[in-house]
């Protein structure tokens, strides 16, 4: 059961502070003094970043509920800063979590065992009669409990038990405190720093005080568009009267599902005057959605693909090796069919009582399918469906309001990831593979390019446009970027993944965006220029980086361990490798591989360990019989197979 809960927690997985003094939490609607600092945007005038958040970087935390008994807070409710700020830094709250809600409760209410336990005696049930008998209000129980905390209701507010802290000031005034260990930290910048790795590059951009210009809106993924709409306007109103740089305006940075609220921002206040924008930076944004969720609420898979897939891929990726094979060989105890009727009426599950209730959700299937996708009626509150529809609405002017702010003066840049099928790369997305448009799309695994570089015309990753008269074509010729509404001011990375958050040059360039020493693909194209960042690139992930460089750092400082002059050079060698602008996947992993070897050496890590006899036995037993099985019955059930003997 906890293997379908995580195929059901994939499904919607694209929908990716310590002790607080009590000074920290007070909040002043003084002017603020501004310094006399110099400016280091080009244009001579200082602007706030602000960072819109994309799906999974916000944390939200539920709380007991004694702590949101009437009267038991002097300010209001627990959603009120001054309430709930103090409770998270002394680590009083029950759980968080940046997507999905905590499910011990869920686990707790008889109702979910009782739904459990019926779905399982159902589908055993339906393995000997073959026909599906799995009840739809049992799979609607137990979606409904396990989601109870990310649920809004029809107000569009989340549970009262729940909040998703807001910081309105920039994270240099992120809180500290002082942790078990003595040592001071601020969760809410560590936060911020993990989720956009941005610390070393703006230092080095803006100075010693470059977390004065740094700001983050956070919202929960599970919400109203349009009350993240209402509270991002307050958000920059509030940091513009309030900021320590005398900013007048500011740069959006709107990453992934964070475009879409910034979609519906521009179409409520579609002038400078009203919106306060100077840039906006759209990284990996959904501006257009994604198929995937077009498909998925359609339940239009990839046939017949998608059975193979099933029976010999996700399930057990899922699991993992070994036992990942057995389990791809047990499933076919039960009739393909009955199966497949499961998948379907989990999805329907979802589609009915996750995203029927979520707006922010719905939002992001592709335009051109909005009819489509409605026309399955899976919302059936007529208040969510006037906020889709409404949301719809702002998203058909979205080029036409980006006009007038260009007229303006506001810029807009994207940068995109292309190359890649849905769920490609990242394990939990692997389900994604299920769906129509997987082997035909283009995508940085969760995002089709045409939405995060709007216009660009594509073939399926992996192929190339046979009729080059008149394109303008990516290195690898699957794009033809003639079509892209904003040829000059995109960028994008070859085989990169949605979560380019440790792609440095990515958000090298996205912050040169910011302070307009870059404004075009024409002004960084020259190699040997200050700033050069070509339109096309490859992909970067130096996460490992990050780890090895934390770790080795911690066993210096525990043990006295001085580095030789040899491995100084290599760290050397990887710092400059990280300051090319010019991605090379193969010579960064050459060159992390060298620094992990290093530290193996130097005995930070333990050598890798050999499989055991035994897990190479089950390795290669269990994948043989999976191999065998495959080979025999295809993508089928045990009960669907049929021998044919000639008359």
């Amino acid at each position: 059961m906890k293997k379908i809960i995580a195929v059901l927690l994939a499904v919607i997985m694209v929908v990716s502070v310590a002790l607080i003094p009590a000074s920290a939490n007070e909040k002043t609607n003084e002017a603020v003094t501004v310094s006399d600092m110099e400016s280091v945007f080009a244009d001579g005038e200082n602007s706030l970043i602000v960072f819109v958040t994309g799906i999974g970087q916000s944390y939200s935390y539920l709380f007991d509920e004694s702590y949101t008994e009437e009267g038991a807070f002097e300010k209001g409710t627990l959603q009120d800063y001054e309430n709930y700020a103090p409770l998270i830094a002394e680590g009083k709250y029950s759980s968080r979590w940046n997507l999905f809600n905590s499910m011990d409760e869920a686990f707790s209410d008889m109702s979910t065992i009782g739904a459990i336990i019926n779905i399982v005696k159902d589908l055993m049930v339906s393995t000997f009669t073959r026909n599906c008998s799995i009840k739809e209000d049992d799979v609607k129980t137990l979606l409904r409990n396990l989601f109870k905390f990310n649920l809004v209701d029809e107000n569009g507010d989340s549970n009262p038990r729940v909040v998703t802290p807001r910081y309105t000031m920039p994270v240099s005034e992120y809180p500290w405190a002082e942790g078990e260990d003595g040592e001071m930290r601020s969760e809410a910048r560590e936060r911020f720093f993990s989720s956009i790795p941005c610390e070393d590059i703006a230092k080095e951009k803006f100075g010693e005080n470059y977390e004065d210009y740094l700001y983050c809106f956070n919202y929960c993924a599970f919400s109203y568009t349009s009350k993240n709409v209402e509270g991002l306007h307050e958000f920059i109103e509030t940091i513009l009267a309030n900021n320590k740089v005398g900013a007048k305006d500011v740069v959006l940075v709107p990453m992934s599902m964070g475009a879409s609220i910034t979609t519906a921002y521009i179409d409520a206040y579609p002038t400078k005057a009203e919106n306060h924008l100077k840039r906006v930076i759209g990284i990996v944004g959904a501006w257009d959605g994604t198929e995937i969720i077009a498909d998925m609420l359609t339940q239009s898979y990839c046939e017949p693909m998608s059975a193979d897939l099933f029976y010999n891929g996700i399930i057990g990726d899922l699991v993992g090796e070994p036992w990942g094979y057995l389990v791809n060989v047990a499933l076919r105890m039960a009739p393909k069919q009955v199966l497949r009727d499961f998948i379907d009426l989990a999805i329907r599950g979802l589609a009915t009582e996750i995203f029927g209730t979520t707006p922010s959700l719905s939002n992001m299937a592709p335009m051109a399918r909005y009819e489509e996708v409605m026309a399955t009626g899976f919302i059936t509150s007529d208040v969510v469906k006037k906020e889709v529809d409404d949301f719809y609405a702002a998203k058909s002017r979205l080029h036409q309001n980006i006009a007038s702010l260009q007229a303006e003066g506001v810029t807009f840049s994207f940068i995109a990831g292309y190359g890649l099928p849905f769920g490609a790369c990242t394990p939990d997305y692997s389900f994604f593979g299920f769906m129509k448009n997987s082997p035909i799309t283009n995508s940085d695994e969760i995002i089709n390019i045409d939405s995060t570089a709007p216009g660009t015309s594509f073939v399926p990753y992996g192929t190339q446009f046979e009729d080059t008269n008149g394109r303008e074509l990516s290195p690898d010729g699957s794009l033809d970027i003639s079509t892209c509404l904003y040829k000059d001011s995109t960028w994008y990375f070859y085989e990169q993944k949605h979560e380019l958050e440790y792609n440095n040059t990515a958000l090298s360039l996205a912050l040169n965006l910011a302070t307009g020493y870059v404004t075009t693909v024409d002004s960084c194209s020259d190699p040997d220029g200050e700033y050069y960042y070509p339109q096309f690139n490859g992909a970067r992930n130096l996460k490992p980086l990050k780890w090895y460089k934390e770790d080795l750092q911690r066993y210096c400082e525990e043990t006295g361990y001085v580095l030789t002059a040899e491995q100084e050079a290599i760290l050397a060698e990887a710092d400059e490798m990280t300051k090319k602008t010019v991605n090379n996947v193969e010579n960064d992993e050459a060159v992390m591989d060298k620094v992990h070897d290093m530290l193996v050496e130097i005995g930070v890590y333990e050598p890798e360990a050999e499989p055991s006899t035994i897990d190479n036995i089950l390795n290669f037993g269990l994948k043989g019989l999976n191999d065998v099985v495959y080979l025999i019955f295809g993508a089928k059930g045990f009960v669907d197979f049929r021998i044919h003997v000639p008359q």
